[in-house]
């Protein structure tokens, strides 16, 4: 009986137990350079870039709801953050009361940043998009906000599906993904 080699490695099945398996490492496709299969790349629907960690994980959890999978990654976004500003209050107990009012209303959470002048910051400093976005919810509950660039660099947060292996067969999926409540998505490709 002559020994064949295994799927895995070229190792020879059935050899004798006193004498060592041999490696087929000229009959393995695998071990062949001139073989090689070159890495096809493969395509992802992503979701994003979410500028708050609570609006990511709502998309994964609707994904997750409808029975797909996802993964979330980080990305710095290269570009500065913006802290939105409410800095037209008179004294420290306003303050207060003006954060447990945006709290109440959804607007988010307020916090004093400066107390001469008192200064409130809505929310975690954000990108640009997004601090625009909380300002105009703002603005459109009556309060006179500003929008100031702050120190440091912003990340986004990012969510992708799935692993096609061509952008119509992503496209696809997109288009049937489109019929759950989630934001504008697009297709990328991945190494």
């Amino acid at each position: 009986m002559t020994p064949e080699p295994d799927a895995v490695g070229g190792i020879v099945r059935g050899a004798s137990p006193a004498k060592p398996a041999a490696v087929a490492a000229t009959t393995t496709p695998a071990a062949s350079p001139a073989r090689a299969t070159p890495v096809r790349p493969h395509f992802a629907i992503e979701f994003g870039p979410f500028v708050s960690t609570a609006e990511a994980q709502r998309v994964e959890r609707s994904l997750g709801e409808a029975g797909y999978s996802s993964v979330r990654t980080r990305k710095p976004a290269g570009s500065a953050i913006y802290a939105v500003l409410i800095d037209r209050v008179l004294t420290t107990r306003e303050a207060k009361t003006l954060a447990a009012a945006l709290r109440a209303q959804g607007l988010g959470d307020a916090v004093i940043v400066s107390r001469d002048p008192v200064v409130l910051r809505v929310g975690a400093p954000l990108v640009l998009r997004g601090a625009v976005e909380l300002a105009g919810r703002l603005r459109a509950a009556g309060h006179r906000v500003r929008i100031a660039a702050q120190p440091g660099e912003a990340s986004a947060l990012f969510i992708r599906h799935g692993a096609y292996a061509s952008r119509e067969a992503a496209e696809a999926k997109r288009r049937e993904l489109g019929q759950l409540d989630l934001p504008a998505n697009q297709v990328v490709q991945v190494r």
